[in-house]
């Protein structure tokens, strides 16, 4: 039996290997990681139709479960359990609520506190206007689009100048392709998980190096985990993502909650999805709990129990990764960064064997420390060694 993933992600071959599975891919890009495996490529995986048929020629009747990490391939994911009465959700207004903001925003209770959503038109937007229905006047808003894409189509816009730029860069062609929400002002942090029978099973909080949004204006894009650092923000934060995915009707998914804290402390929710997180997050927080998500994700599109680890008191170590990029100003090689930095794992490819990715990303470093200030600061300075002249010094 075939177990057909949308989307490539490395870690669903080896959770496939060890359950006996074989695996067929489905997807978008070819990338070097699908050398060698079972793949079919298709214009779109947000294509139910196409992905059905892709599946259907590849595979034929050996499906025995779906699978996915990536955001745009959830209805289709759901769709296609439901045409071949596969194991995991099928409810396609559920899937709706964990995909466009909008309507995620709309279904959620007074008690949750969330930005303002509203769909951008697709006429002449205003600037003015939008701050009116935002109740935003005299701050500005963050523009994405309404069904998820990471933040790599995700812009902090401030007028209607800005509202233009990013209208030419991202044409709005649906009704209900792009929204605007209220900017919320403190730090970004992330609740990843297993969510099963109505109830959390395990739960982690994390935090980014800074504001993802903030990549195409050269920030970089890492993560670290809390570990124990700040038990009081680490509970309500589990208590957040608890209330979320209950008022949502979450369905038996690994979930990924993005909220910001307010500097009085409160937590606003960003978003939700009912998918694992993407970069390298599931990496490292296998490394740091020993927790297998890309497994639990596999579990549950088979209509399996995940298997979890004994859950210790806290982790000895915590482990964390910071995006590479390529420099046009200096050139660094692996021995420039593993001379100065103690790391996990570093992935740096020379100049001619490279190539930029999702948020200009050319390679990634993982690093390890006690704790969560420490490796916040070793992995910043990572950051700042790849993208600082300094770097062209210790080369």
């Amino acid at each position: 039996m075939t177990l057909v993933c949308l989307g490539y992600r490395k870690g669903f071959v080896e959770a496939a290997r060890q359950r006996g599975l074989a695996l067929h891919f489905i997807v978008e890009k070819m990338k070097s990681g699908l050398s060698g495996l079972s793949c079919t490529k298709v214009a779109d995986l947000a294509d139910t139709e196409e992905v059905l048929r892709a599946a259907l020629a590849a595979v034929g009747t050996g499906i025995t479960g779906v699978v996915t990490g990536h955001e745009q391939a959830l209805f289709t994911a759901a769709a296609l359990r439901s045409a071949l009465k596969l194991p995991g959700d099928t409810h396609l207004l559920r899937c709706l609520r964990f995909r466009d903001k909008q309507i995620q925003k709309q279904s959620l209770s007074a008690a949750v506190p969330r930005t303002r959503c509203t769909y951008l038109p697709r006429e002449n937007p205003s600037f003015a206007r939008l701050a009116e229905q935002l109740d935003a006047k005299g701050r500005p808003v963050v523009v994405k689009p309404a069904d998820g894409h990471g933040a790599q189509a995700t812009r902090l816009v401030s007028g209607q100048t800005e509202l233009d730029a990013y209208v030419s860069q991202f044409p709005v062609r649906s009704d209900v392709q792009t929204v605007a929400e209220c900017f919320v002002e403190g730090e970004e942090i992330h609740v990843d998980g297993i969510w099963s029978r109505g109830e959390p099973r395990w739960l982690s909080v994390s935090t980014y190096l800074g504001p993802l949004m903030g990549w195409h204006e050269g920030a970089a894009i890492g993560d670290a985990p809390l570990g124990g650092a700040e038990p009081e923000l680490d509970a309500r934060a589990r208590r957040f993502a608890t209330q979320v995915l209950t008022e949502l009707d979450a369905p038996d998914t690994v979930f990924h909650l993005e909220a910001f804290v307010r500097p009085d402390g409160e937590l606003v929710l960003g978003e939700v999805a009912a998918r694992m997180v993407g970069a390298l997050t599931a990496e490292v927080l296998e490394l740091t709990y020993g927790i297998d998500l890309y497994g639990a994700a596999v579990d549950l599109a088979l209509g399996r129990t995940p298997a979890l680890p004994a859950e210790p008191a806290g982790p000895a170590d915590l482990f964390g990764f910071v995006y590479l990029t390529r420099s046009p100003d200096h050139e660094l090689s692996e021995a420039s960064f593993r001379k100065r930095f103690d790391l996990i794992e570093l992935d740096y490819p020379a100049v001619d064997e490279g190539r930029r990715g999702s948020y200009g990303r050319w390679g990634h470093a993982i690093a390890s420390a006690p704790t969560h200030q420490q490796l916040v600061d070793e992995l910043r300075a990572i950051a700042a060694f790849n993208r600082g002249p300094e770097g062209a010094e210790a080369r």
